[in-house]
């Protein structure tokens, strides 16, 4: 008598078996772990700065806009992480003028993964700073000034702003801005790095949610046919 295994119907031979499963699981964490980056080996940051006016409008006049590649400058798993960004303040067309007058603000985000910025990898954003209380921070320490960000990823954000450090350069009768510094304590810049991950994840689940198994259906029974 011919002896017949399973059916497609049967349970058992639709159920995943056990070894593919933890393939599965294993890969999944993998490009959690990849996404992550715990030691931020594949950061890479950017950074703009902008004249704001008292409505909100930003410049467009020349010198007021600047962009930059940001770097992390701290130590390897230091508490605090440190980044960097220049501006050439020598360039005739792309700088930003720090004007002491009462209607300009300064703002600027800083986000990662390329030079494109978008809400979903934004880091943090400067909380404006009349320019003319830069200048005045400026009579006390000459070419610095101090200023605050946001990381509205965090836990009780508002209560945990991040501490910006600006340097200026006077070139032709003009202050320049020259660099920008922020600072984050590491279990923030690892909050806001899991935060992340749980944007990943939910973008991957809503590509699942989106896809019709009938096309799948439709595909296969149309390679069929053409068999």
């Amino acid at each position: 008598a011919a002896i017949f295994g399973p059916s497609n119907s049967d349970p058992a031979r639709r159920r995943p078996r056990p070894a593919a499963a933890a393939m599965a699981e294993d890969k999944k964490r993998a490009a959690e772990k990849k996404v992550l980056d715990e030691g931020d080996e594949a950061f890479c940051g950017y950074v703009s700065i902008q004249t704001l006016d008292q409505d909100g409008i930003a410049g467009r006049t020349l010198g007021s806009h600047v962009k930059a590649p940001v770097q992390i400058v701290s130590e390897a798993g230091a508490d605090t992480v440190v980044f960097e960004a220049n501006f050439l303040t020598t360039n005739p067309l792309f700088f930003l003028e720090l004007r002491n007058e009462e209607q300009f603000y300064l703002w600027g985000q800083w986000w990662v993964d390329g030079p494109k910025h978008s809400e979903t990898n934004q880091i943090c954003s400067l909380v404006p700073i009349r320019m003319q209380d830069c200048h005045k921070q400026q009579d006390s320490t000459t070419g610095e000034f101090k200023a605050e960000a946001h990381c509205s990823f965090l836990r009780n954000s508002t209560e945990r702003l991040l501490p910006v450090a600006f340097q200026t350069q006077e070139k032709k009768f003009k202050t320049k801005l020259s660099k920008v510094t922020f600072s984050m304590p590491r279990e923030a810049w690892m909050e806001y790095k899991q935060y992340r991950v749980k944007l990943w994840k939910a973008g991957n689940y809503w590509k699942g949610a989106e896809k019709d198994p009938d096309d799948d259906k439709d595909k296969k029974d149309g390679e069929k046919k053409d068999e």
